[in-house]
C-alpha cells in the first residue's frame, strides 16, 4: 500500500470514528448538546484534531447525509435502469421502497440525521419556496409522466417533496421503534406506500 493510500484510510477511519461519536452524543443526548469537545473527549483526541476533519458539528451532519445521499442516488440509478419496463406507479413505488429501506439501513445515522433537524435531505429551494434537491426532481418527472399518461391526478404535479416529507416521518417512526427489525417489515413498508401512493391515482384511471 502506498503511502498516499494509507493516509486516505487514515483520514476515512478518523472521520468514521467522529461520525460514529457524534451519532451516539445524539441519539442519547440530543443534537443542542453536541460539540467538538465532545466528541474529542468520546474517541480520546484533542478538540484540534477535530477541526482538521470538520470545522463545525453541521459539516459532520451533511457528511453523514452525502453518505446516505450517494447510497440511496447510487441504488436509485440501479433501479431504474432495472425497472424502466415497468409502469410508472411501479417505477415510484420501487424507488420509494429503496429510500425507505435504505435509510433503515443505518438507522443510528438516520436517526442523528433526523434529530439534527437539519435540513440537508431538502438542501436547496426552488424559486417557489418549496424544497428541492435532485432526488425530488427525479420524482417530480416522474409523477409528470403519470401525470401525462393518466395514471395519475393533475393537481399532483410537483408535490414530490411532500411525499418525501410523510417518508421521512416513516422512516423516523421505523428507526426510534427499531420496525426493521420485525419478520414482515418489507410487508409494513408496502402497506405505508400503498396508503401513500394510493392517493395519486386518478380515479377515472
Amino acid at each position: 500500500m502506498s503511502i498516499k493510500e494509507r493516509r486516505k484510510n487514515e483520514k476515512a477511519e478518523m472521520k468514521k470514528k467522529i461520525m460514529d461519536a457524534s451519532i451516539e452524543i445524539i441519539n442519547q443526548h440530543g443534537y443542542e448538546n453536541l460539540s467538538i469537545r465532545k466528541i474529542a473527549t468520546k474517541i480520546d483526541y484533542s478538540p484540534t484534531t477535530i477541526y482538521l476533519y470538520y470545522k463545525d458539528k453541521a459539516e459532520i451532519i451533511s457528511d453523514m447525509t452525502n453518505k446516505l445521499y450517494n447510497k440511496i442516488e447510487s441504488n436509485t440509478i440501479n433501479l431504474m435502469h432495472n425497472c424502466s419496463s415497468l409502469p410508472i406507479d411501479k417505477q415510484i413505488i420501487e424507488i420509494m421502497t429503496n429510500f425507505i429501506k435504505t435509510l433503515s439501513s443505518e438507522p443510528e445515522m438516520s436517526k442523528a440525521i433526523m434529530h439534527s433537524k437539519m435540513n440537508f435531505l431538502f438542501a436547496s429551494e426552488n424559486t417557489n419556496g418549496t424544497p428541492s434537491n435532485n432526488g425530488i426532481k427525479m420524482l417530480d418527472e416522474l409523477l409528470s409522466t403519470g401525470i401525462k399518461q393518466g395514471i395519475f391526478k393533475q393537481n399532483i404535479d410537483k408535490t414530490s417533496w411532500m411525499l418525501i416529507s410523510a417518508i421521512l416521518g416513516f422512516v423516523l417512526c421505523i428507526v426510534e421503534n427499531q420496525l426493521y427489525s420485525l419478520h414482515n417489515f418489507t410487508q409494513i413498508i408496502e402497506n405505508f406506500l400503498d396508503i401513500l401512493v394510493g392517493g395519486l391515482y386518478n380515479e377515472n384511471s
